[in-house]
């Protein structure tokens, strides 16, 4: 690895921020789990379908800012005193607006879907929006200014504040309405939480270029928009199309490995979120080669991490979908296999794109985004009436391997020969070696998690032996480790 000031910052904040996505993905596994114990099920699925309509909501606004504000920022055109003074200015009536709107649609939502209980629920839901686009807007700001250290906190933060104020309502009140508006209030406290870590960087007064709110919204803003829901699409296109096209209770199988197939796209975003702005500010100074190193790093850490993934979920899908989910879900298993394949491409084919708008390439991606949604469209029509809920993972594996084939070549072609191909033989020959170690080795129940640590530790090893991994990179880890020790003492130390 690179032992530079930006590398080793970059390092630090990926190490903060997988971490901060591991307590939101435990969080929201320990919600829905403990509501699935306290409610009865027709009442958690409200709750279950009232969150999936939100997170539509969430898209608009995150896709709208998630990108523009990290890569202006850390490219040094714009200050976040402009940015910040346009969220209270300029976007928050557009939040507004957005919760007014889904407000109103409530009623529509529920007649559309034939239950009319969900109207309460929905306005609760609602009620967050504008809170959401604060804490995530202050998010995105700590994220181009490369302060991971407090992104991690606010990310962790919004986890937490739902966990608490979700249970603590719904365990004294037993009511569905309450828990979604202890959501609500978690989201509002983590935005409270955003406004006080932005403010001590508002200072900075440094001249640079004036930005408009038309150009933020019209511009970079809209295509950032438009890949962010044509990715979801693309995500949920077999769930939903396996629901309409094969048997009812498929899709619940289904929806439970999908859950799991989309953990590493969820720790991704932790080490995405610190590489991006690394990767704009390299780009926006004119330092090519920097850049490429980044992306050359970033893709042999994402190798070395998702290879062993894939492979062992292929090979121990059933005994871990029964340990996770329970016997009832031991179908799951067949589409897991694929659906983690389909995940590890689509994360390549994320950075890979991450890489392109970095250097102010928006067009091809959003060319790729809708022609990926048109493909996964048809694979899912034409393979789940033939195959049901393998078909529907087929087509998901498919669709990202055509993403992350054609998005690899136009990276390629933009940055030159960036893929670590050494790194992709040695980590296979260790994952396949780990691979046959869990064929011949089969467990089952509790024993599963300690068979993981193991062949973690026979992986590593292979890496080491392999030539992979050297003392550089153990460096690297301790210093980096070392440095967020010294950090947390330091704060302690002064009250922080």
């Amino acid at each position: 690895m690179e032992t530079g000031q930006q590398s080793f910052q970059t390092s630090r904040g990926a190490v903060l921020l997988i971490g901060s996505q591991g307590i939101a993905i435990f969080v929201g596994f320990a919600i829905h789990f403990g509501l699935t114990r306290i409610l009865e099920p027709e009442i958690y699925g409200l709750y279950a379908v009232a969150i999936s309509i939100l997170m539509w909501g969430e898209l608009v606004i995150s896709g709208s800012i998630g990108t523009v504000f990290p890569k202006l920022l850390s490219e040094g055109t714009t200050s976040v005193k402009t940015l910040w003074s346009w969220v209270w200015r300029g976007y928050l009536p557009l939040w507004l607006g957005l919760w007014l709107t889904f407000s109103i649609a409530s009623w529509g939502i529920a007649f559309a879907l034939r239950d009319e209980r969900l109207v309460p629920l929905l306005l609760i839901a609602a009620s967050e929006l504008p809170f959401f686009g604060i804490y995530f807007a202050g998010r995105s700001l700590l994220q181009g200014l490369m302060a991971h250290g407090w992104q991690a906190v606010v990310a962790s933060s919004w986890a937490l504040f739902r966990l608490v104020f979700v249970f603590a309502f719904v365990i004294f009140t037993g009511s569905v309405f309450w828990a979604m508006a202890g959501n609500s209030l978690g989201v509002a406290m983590t935005a409270l939480l955003s406004v006080m870590l932005v403010r001590p960087f508002l200072s900075d007064d440094k001249s640079t270029e004036a930005v408009s709110l038309p150009s933020l919204l019209l511009g970079i803003g809209s295509l950032t928009l438009l890949i962010t829901l044509l990715d979801q699409i693309a995500l949920t296109m077999d769930l939903w199309l396996l629901k309409r096209l094969s048997q009812p209770e498929f899709a619940g199988h289904y929806g439970a490995a999908r859950f799991f197939a989309l953990v590493p796209l969820m720790l991704a975003f932790g080490l995405y979120s610190a590489w991006f702005p690394a990767m704009c500010h390299e780009l926006g100074k004119g330092e090519r080669e920097r850049a490429k190193a980044l992306l050359r790093e970033v893709m042999r850490v994402l190798i070395v991490g998702l290879l062993p993934f894939a492979v062992i979920v292929w090979v121990t899908a059933k005994p871990l979908t029964v340990l996770l989910f329970s016997q009832k879900f031991a179908p799951a298993a067949e589409p897991l296999k694929l659906l983690s394949v389909g995940a590890s491409l689509f994360v390549l084919m994320w950075f890979m794109r991450g890489a392109l708008i970095a250097d102010n390439e928006f067009k091809l991606p959003v060319v790729i985004a809708v022609i990926m949604t048109v493909l996964d469209f048809a694979l899912c029509y034409t393979l789940i009436p033939r195959y049901g809920m393998v078909g529907g993972a087929m087509a998901t594996m498919l669709t990202g391997g055509f993403g992350a084939a054609v998005t690899g070549l136009l990276t390629h072609a933009r940055f030159g020969a960036f893929f670590p191909t050494g790194t992709l033989v040695r980590a296979t020959i260790a994952s396949l070696a780990i691979g046959a170690v869990a064929i011949l080795w089969k467990t089952s129940g509790l024993m599963l998690p300690l068979q993981y640590l193991l062949l973690a530790a026979i992986y590593t090893g292979l890496l080491v032996l392999l030539g992979e991994l050297t003392s550089s990179d153990w460096q690297v880890l301790r210093v980096v480790f070392a440095g967020i020790w010294g950090s947390l003492k330091w704060r302690v130390a002064n009250g922080e």
